[in-house]
């Protein structure tokens, strides 16, 4: 049997980069890896029922994962961190768009996965951007997406709603840890890269497995959990897929999202959590994470501006 194309860039020198059990579910996974390109995937994909209500609450998969203390009050969430690294790249982009804008146009945001909702929580109580209401919505599907529409008030489209939506809708798109946890990356960045304007924004946060970190652990690094991150990126496979869907790779320089990992990361660690805030609110401390992370070296995007 032939090995499968790169579901990144469609090479066929793919190989078998080792096998792994996972950590939740009692069976074996396949890693496959392009040499060209770099980019790694794993087989058999478990199936989107895994994302369930008990996911959610950190008895899953990912010990890390609270949902329901996000809902409940996003102010008190590590990810706030995060949520003020994503407005501050967002306004400096908006503030000098690639299109012209009106002045007092609002700024139509997506939040593609937006989970627990507490990003557009955020970003409903920022209300502005660069000096242009925001105008939210969310895509997503279970309980959180249905409290969100429901009891929140936010515009929440699942996946068939969202492909009907017109082409060029939006000024940004929001995708946080998300392209991770899809079997195939290609079809939902081709999706966003037709929904953005021209001149829009995509913010994209994933795993880098070309961090030092990561090469040090292979497949063994503590991201590379085969249940549910399926498809693993290094910032040149994710650069060459952007191209490929008719985007532009855009750098980034990340400080909240560098802290709200490590913070993650010890949530069930209080002693360890204390001393890394401490340290974190150190800027040189912060920088060296982010080197090890590798996670400022992964690109966001843009869609080039239609030609005048």
């Amino acid at each position: 049997m032939s090995a499968p194309a790169c579901r990144c860039c469609g090479s066929a020198q793919v190989r078998l980069r080792g096998r792994k059990p996972g950590e939740f579910l009692q069976r074996e996974f396949e890693f496959h890896g392009c040499d060209d390109c770099g980019f790694m995937w794993v087989e058999p994909f478990s199936g989107f029922e895994i994302y369930n209500d008990a996911y959610y609450r950190g008895q899953g998969p990912d010990p890390f994962v609270d949902y329901d203390a996000e809902y409940r009050d996003w102010r008190r969430s590590d990810r706030v961190h995060e949520f003020d690294d994503l407005a501050r790249l967002a306004e400096t982009y908006l503030r000098a768009p690639l299109a012209p804008v009106a002045a007092g146009t609002p700024v139509e945001w997506l939040d593609f996965g937006c989970g627990a909702g507490g990003f557009l929580k955020y970003l409903r109580e920022k209300s502005a951007l660069a000096g242009r209401p925001l105008a939210l919505t969310g895509h997503d599907v279970g309980s959180y997406a249905d409290l969100l529409g429901r009891k929140d008030g936010f515009r929440i489209l699942d996946f068939e709603r969202l492909q009907a939506e017109p082409a060029a809708r939006y000024d940004v798109i929001s995708l946080i840890e998300v392209l991770e946890h899809l079997p195939d990356p290609q079809p939902p960045l081709r999706l966003i890269a037709r929904l953005l304007k021209p001149g829009g924004l995509l913010l994209l946060t994933t795993g880098n497995l070309e961090s030092a970190v990561a090469r040090r652990h292979g497949i063994h690094y503590r991201y590379c959990a085969p249940e549910i991150h399926v498809s693993l990126f290094n910032p040149r496979c994710l650069a060459g897929l952007y191209r490929t869907v008719g985007l532009a790779p855009y750098p980034v320089r990340y400080h909240g999202a560098v802290k709200f990992k490590v913070l993650k990361s010890l949530r069930h660690r209080r002693a360890r959590r204390a001393l890394a805030a401490a340290a974190l609110a150190l800027p040189p401390f912060v920088r060296a994470v982010d080197a090890l992370y590798g996670v400022s070296a992964m690109p966001c995007a843009v869609k080039p501006a239609a030609p005048a």
